[in-house]
């Protein structure tokens, strides 16, 4: 998902909200209510409309997060001070990172993303955050468009 009009995401949306009432209204043309496709359109709709809602839902959010931070973020360091593997089949790693710049007060947070290049201690990642709310943005692991302009630690 990024800043843009996000149009896999939408059709995938739309897919999910449209598939239950078009079985629905296929099987009602072709044999009325007493239709079994007609049921299993009902049946689809009450179980996909909502994650079809939802899905739509969290692109619109994410959009505005990007768009947001893009105008009013206000640009940080996140320093790795831990990283530890989650234990899971997939690997992912656990970082716990000091996140700090000229305008934002030292903070900590932990995340979870993947192996990587600046992803060990001491690794530097280049971060957006809000001055509002403090939500931030790690610009190396959840911007696709975003290059990082930071020396590589490793």
């Amino acid at each position: 998902m990024g800043r843009g009009s996000n149009l896999f995401w939408r059709l995938l949306s739309a897919a999910f909200m449209l598939t239950g009432p078009v079985i629905a209204a296929f099987g009602y043309r072709e044999a009325g209510d007493e239709s079994v496709q007609f049921y299993v359109g009902i049946v689809l709709s009450l179980l996909l409309m909502p994650v079809g809602i939802g899905a739509w839902r969290a692109v619109t959010r994410a959009r505005k997060r990007l768009l947001r931070l893009d105008a009013v973020g206000l640009p940080a360091i996140g320093e790795v001070l831990t990283a530890r593997n989650d234990g899971g089949e997939v690997t992912k790693v656990i970082l716990t990172v000091r996140i700090s710049g000229p305008d934002v007060p030292s903070f900590r947070a932990t995340l979870t993303t993947e192996p990587g290049p600046n992803t060990k201690p001491g690794g530097r990642l280049t971060v957006l955050v809000d001055p509002d709310d403090g939500a931030f943005l790690v610009r190396d692991f959840e911007d696709a468009n975003f290059i990082s302009e930071l020396p590589d630690n490793s």
